[in-house]
């Protein structure tokens, strides 16, 4: 019983028996050794096979059918000896064959490179001047103004250096220079493969397999994928222009403060927030988490954009693994710090002091607004935290609370001041109480108190409250100025 092989030829399975194994793959061996090029060689064996692939799947009625030995000495008179493919000339082949020899000659599609005999850094320039045959000195001018105006150069040529790959083969420097740079060369190196591949090509059994059904569904197959890479490279640009727009803003945001994270060391409003917030140590985690987090998604769709339009392959998934572990690395940072903010917050604390107040002779208090206080007179508001208001005055960040004050019936004339406030810990909340400014006098029936309190400088926004509980005694009457309505709760009636 022979032995059954199975093949894979142009990417179709067939069931061969071991002998006509044996002769297919001699005849395929004495096409290849009768070319001195290699590399062409294999081209032109690649589109023989193609060629048995279909003759073999005509004739076979089922998938499992064997192909015997007669069938391939079938395909290979169909197909002619390799001499026969070398020696066959259609009669009017040697007055064309110049001018259909330079006409053959394989042209290379341009590819982006980095440029490594032309670097100062990374060669990326350099590959760019070589793709649009521009100077590259213009590239790198442009890169050094935008780093310097924006640094939005910086992580584009950062990049832009890690995908696109060096050209180091002949190859690869004569794909990233273009057809000016490899005319002469090719065709000295490869003269002896065009004058038998021009006789193969235009031999019979050459026009047999690639006639014109073949040439119908190139010539569709070359339209669609034109379009689709006109389509693509369009959506590149897009991607590519968005994002750089993206990445600006954003280092425009960050630079010149207009967010609570300012690196340019000008300072503004608003970059004062996250102190009454952050530590100093959470402000820089939670920065780097930030900018990651943001920064590297745009980063990752320029370079989809930058693959649309140049077409080329980097081969390298160092660049996709190092953006997620960065692109993590950001988040972890941010739901770091956040915990540690929250931290913050965990632990609430009151602390409690008692006041005794003279009671006139005429028995009635005038309840004032200390005049000391001041309170600017324009004010804009940011944002308020349970009745704790920031706000911009003076070219100053203030933050003032409102304090609630009631008045009660009871045996005594005194005042009760209740301070609360968070902390991560129960001393750090008691600290944070003592923070709280306010201040309070009595001179005979006038009571000036404090509209608002305050709390130290330099200190941490973590929730501060503040009660204020006057206690009336009977006969007692308590007048209240406008300035304090807004903060006084009446229940003495």
């Amino acid at each position: 019983m022979k032995k059954t092989l199975y093949i894979n030829l142009n990417g179709f399975a067939f069931h061969i028996d071991e002998d006509a194994y044996d002769k297919l793959n001699q005849y395929l061996k004495k096409i290849e050794n009768s070319f001195s090029d290699k590399d062409e060689a294999k081209e032109i064996v690649a589109d023989i096979e193609a060629r048995i692939a279909e003759l073999f799947s005509g004739k076979k009625r089922s998938a499992e059918e064997v192909i015997t030995l007669t069938e391939v000495e079938e395909v290979i008179t169909t197909m002619g000896e390799p001499q026969d493919i070398a020696d066959e000339e259609e009669p009017q082949a040697s007055s064309s064959n110049s001018s259909s020899s330079s006409a053959a000659a394989p042209i290379y599609r341009k590819r982006l490179y980095r440029d490594t005999d032309s670097r100062y850094l990374g060669g990326v320039c350099g590959g760019l001047g070589a793709y649009f045959d521009i100077d590259p000195l213009v590239f790198r001018i442009i890169f050094l103004i935008t780093f310097i105006l924006y640094g939005a150069s910086l992580p584009v040529y950062i990049v832009l250096w890690i995908v696109m790959p060096k050209a180091l083969t002949i190859t690869q420097k004569l794909e990233m220079k273009g057809p000016a740079s490899y005319e002469a060369w090719e065709q000295n190196i490869r003269n002896e493969y065009q004058e038998v591949s021009e006789k193969f090509k235009q031999s019979q059994t050459y026009q047999n397999f690639s006639g014109s059904f073949s040439k119908g569904t190139d010539a569709m197959g070359n339209a669609l994928r034109t379009t689709v890479r006109i389509l693509l490279s369009i959506l590149g640009v897009a991607i590519m222009v968005g994002t750089l727009a993206a990445l600006v803003s954003l280092i425009l945001t960050f630079t010149f403060g207009f967010t609570f994270f300012d690196f340019s060391g000008l300072g503004n409003y608003y970059t004062s927030l996250p102190g009454y917030f952050l530590a100093s140590s959470d402000m820089i985690i939670g920065s780097i988490g930030i900018v990651l987090v943001t920064c590297i998604p745009i980063l990752l769709l320029f370079y989809l954009g930058f693959r649309l339009v140049f077409r080329f392959r980097s081969g390298n998934r160092v660049v996709g693994i190092s953006a997620l572990v960065l692109w993590l690395a950001g988040l972890i940072l941010v739901v770091y710090t956040t915990a540690r903010v929250a931290r913050e917050f965990s632990v609430t604390e009151d602390k409690y002091k008692k006041e005794q107040l003279t009671i006139p002779q005429d028995s009635t208090i005038y309840l004032n607004a200390n005049t000391q206080t001041h309170i600017p007179e324009y004010q804009e508001h940011l944002f308020d935290v349970n009745r704790l208001d920031v706000y911009l005055a003076d070219e100053k960040v203030h933050i003032q609370g409102r304090p609630r004050i009631e008045l009660v019936r009871g045996d005594e004339f005194a005042m009760d001041i209740k301070k609360m406030a968070r902390g991560r810990s129960l001393s750090n909340a008691l600290q944070n109480c003592d923070n709280i400014e306010f201040f309070w006098m009595q001179k005979d029936s006038i009571i000036s108190i404090d509209p608002v309190f305050t709390i130290q400088e330099n200190s941490k926004i973590r929730d501060q409250k503040l009660t204020v509980v006057i206690t009336v005694p009977e006969g007692v009457k308590v007048e209240v100025a406008d300035e304090l309505e807004w903060v006084v709760y009446d229940n003495l009636d």
